[in-house]
């Protein structure tokens, strides 16, 4: 008997679960990244970019992919930190009045998915998956170099 892959299943049910947050989300414009990144620059306040991907678990390169359109919509700013190679970024007011306008499909999503679920287990994910998040960003470091 094959031994599940962990990098599989959770890219499944990762795809699946964003489909749910996209359904909801689309009608306010946004894709359940875009919201994603707008709450966490929410929270942070303005924030080097490097932070944000570090944040969001999302590596440079797809990062300034999924803030490009933010950016070009005028809910996310950036500018040059002291060191000009250091880039800043910020949600703006429209990003702020984006994520309102946002915040009722983004809780449709979310009771639809914990509609789905038995209690325990939306529990036990929520609790697990953060965990799993710094366990591989640890397994990540220590295979750098090898």
């Amino acid at each position: 008997m094959a031994v599940p892959c962990m990098c599989g299943v959770l890219r499944q049910a990762s795809r699946a679960v964003t489909r749910v947050y996209d359904d909801e989300l689309r009608g306010a414009g946004l894709r359940a990244t875009q919201y994603t990144l707008l709450r966490l620059l929410e929270r942070s306040g303005e924030v080097r970019q490097r932070d944000l991907g570090g944040l969001a678990s999302i590596d440079e390169t797809t990062l300034t992919r999924n803030l490009r359109p933010l950016m070009q919509a005028g809910w996310v700013s950036a500018r040059a930190g002291e060191d000009r190679r250091e880039k800043l970024v910020a949600i703006t007011e429209a990003g702020r009045a984006k994520v309102g306008q946002a915040g009722s499909a983004w809780q449709r999503a979310q009771d639809r998915l914990r509609g789905a679920l038995p209690e325990e287990t939306w529990d036990l994910v929520l609790r697990a998956l953060p965990s799993l998040t710094g366990a591989a960003a640890e397994a990540s470091k220590s295979g750098e170099g090898t």
